[in-house]
């Protein structure tokens, strides 16, 4: 018989979101969207001192879900933040980047550090 070790802690947005987040080609309700762009935001998942020269150099993250199984929390961040932004701007980011997986790869590397909600400051990114 296998025991799978059990988190002690949520990030916060696993067991909310794990559902929602999961790739695939149903569209996840914009309200819903909404309502996990707010998550990030009062939890602290999204950087106040973010330059794009962090995002370029961190972008080849979002080419497939498996290259974010390494990312540091740093890195998680940026890459919420970016998408965050760029939503914005392209309104279908977040959508397509969940579609993609990379949504769900990012709440699931944040639970696998078993970080229990996110710290307030910011960290650096090492290039």
């Amino acid at each position: 018989m296998t025991v799978t070790p059990t988190m002690t802690s949520d990030c916060g947005l696993y067991t909310k979101y794990l559902k929602d987040l999961t790739a695939g080609d149903v569209s996840l309700h914009h309200d819903r969207m909404l309502e996990f762009i707010n998550d990030l935001t009062t939890q602290g998942w999204l950087l106040a001192n973010f330059t794009w020269d962090y995002w370029y150099n961190n972008s080849y993250l979002v080419d497939k879900p498996a290259y974010i199984r390494d990312a540091s929390i740093a890195q998680c961040k940026l890459l919420l933040t970016a998408m965050t932004r760029l939503e914005v701007f392209s309104p279908g980011v977040l959508e397509n980047m969940r579609r993609q997986g990379i949504l769900l790869a990012i709440v699931e590397r944040l639970q696998s550090l078993n970080v229990p909600k996110s710290d307030t400051h910011f960290e650096f990114i090492n290039r």
